[in-house]
């Protein structure tokens, strides 16, 4: 009871929701306002009612808009419902379309005819300061552009709403070669199932999506030519795989004997009935490493980290990059380019010295 008390603290409250960047990047993350925000009405709920309300906190409170802001936020309202996007689409176009409106309400503006040119780029910088990440608001300016077909009187800067943010590149810093060792050794021990030694092998040594390892079926699997033929979930583009006598055997051994006894065709599945196709395996991956004794440190965790690894170790054996993008499913070699900044040492021997060796002369 004391803690909930603390919480009724304004200053206290505060602080809890100005706490919403992410710890490591210290990037703004939407999702954990939203948290500390649900947190602190379940506690409030509790001192009001006695009661804890578990629902869904749907309509956030917002700053109050004009009359004319209101009737333009309605109209756009209509006529995405009309165009038939589901609910959560929907929500997310909308989103952006509000907070440019509280920030026009923000610097004194209170109808679309005031909105100058300037005052959108100003209020995605805002966004971008306050409610997204580039690759979040990018995904949510369609909605926001629809917003400024809509009126006659945003057409003159519609223009203004950019067609795509910039992505952001950082280096991830791959497994070192004791790190790599040390996975291939817990890998090869027996203190993992097969099913899991043969998903973390696939992903280690090819780099293949998680999704697509769990939409392998057991007639995808070419065990007379060794190899793995599959339609990529997120191109759509068919792609073979060796099947290497790593992988290839823990996934032999799973199949004869540890895999479920039943009707299903996809080739892993959950270790409890009903016996399904696996969602997701990033907390397999994740509990491997930790197992090996590798610390995750500031890295990603999951396939992701794989990917950019098996990608370096190609990168590192000279392998061209158009084969390094066919082996990874990517439909344009552009995509491929961001694996070449896990490789330190290539990126070093890339730049030119300084003149006079960075001596001020």
């Amino acid at each position: 009871m004391t803690v909930f008390l603390y919480l009724t603290s304004d200053e206290l409250v505060s602080a809890f929701l100005a706490d919403s960047r992410n710890s490591k990047t210290g990037e703004y993350r939407h999702e954990r306002f939203l948290a500390h925000s649900r947190c602190i009405r379940f506690l409030q709920s509790y001192l009001d009612t006695g009661s804890v309300v578990i629902d869904a906190y749907r309509k956030p409170k917002e700053c109050q808009l004009s009359d004319p802001f209101k009737k333009a936020l309605d109209e756009y309202d209509l006529a995405e419902e009309a165009s038939g996007l589901s609910r959560n689409t929907l929500a997310k176009n909308r989103r952006p379309v509000r907070y440019l409106l509280e920030y026009m309400t923000s610097i004194g503006h209170s109808c679309l005819a005031d909105i100058r040119h300037g005052d959108t780029q100003d209020a995605i910088e805002d966004m971008l300061d306050r409610h997204y990440d580039p690759t979040s608001l990018s995904t949510a300016l369609s909605g926001m552009r629809r917003f400024y077909e809509m009126f006659p009187e945003l057409h003159r800067i519609r223009m203004e709403i950019p067609d795509r943010m910039p992505r952001k590149r950082t280096i991830i810093d791959v497994y070192s070669d004791d790190e790599q060792e040390k996975i291939r050794t817990y890998l090869s021990s027996g203190n993992i199932s097969n099913r899991n030694r043969a998903i973390c092998l696939i992903s280690f040594e090819t780099g293949l999506r998680g999704v697509d390892i769990c939409n392998i079926r057991i007639d995808d699997v070419d065990w007379k030519h060794d190899s793995i033929h599959i339609v990529q979930s997120k191109t759509k583009r068919p792609l073979t795989l060796p099947l290497k006598a790593s992988y290839g055997n823990a996934m032999l051994r799973y199949l004869l004997d540890e895999r479920p006894q039943c009707g299903e065709n996809y080739f892993f599945l959950s270790t409890h009935a009903p016996y399904t196709r696996l969602k997701c395996i990033w907390n397999i991956i994740k509990d491997v490493v930790s197992a090996a004794g590798v610390e995750a440190d500031e890295r990603p965790v999951g396939t992701r980290i794989f990917r950019h690894n098996a990608a370096s170790e190609m990168l590192k054996k000279g392998i061209p990059l158009p084969v390094i993008a066919e082996g990874l499913g990517h439909s344009s070699q552009d995509s491929t380019m961001i694996y070449l900044s896990t490789d330190r040492e290539r990126l070093s021997s890339l730049t030119l010295p300084l003149p006079n060796g960075g001596k001020a002369e």
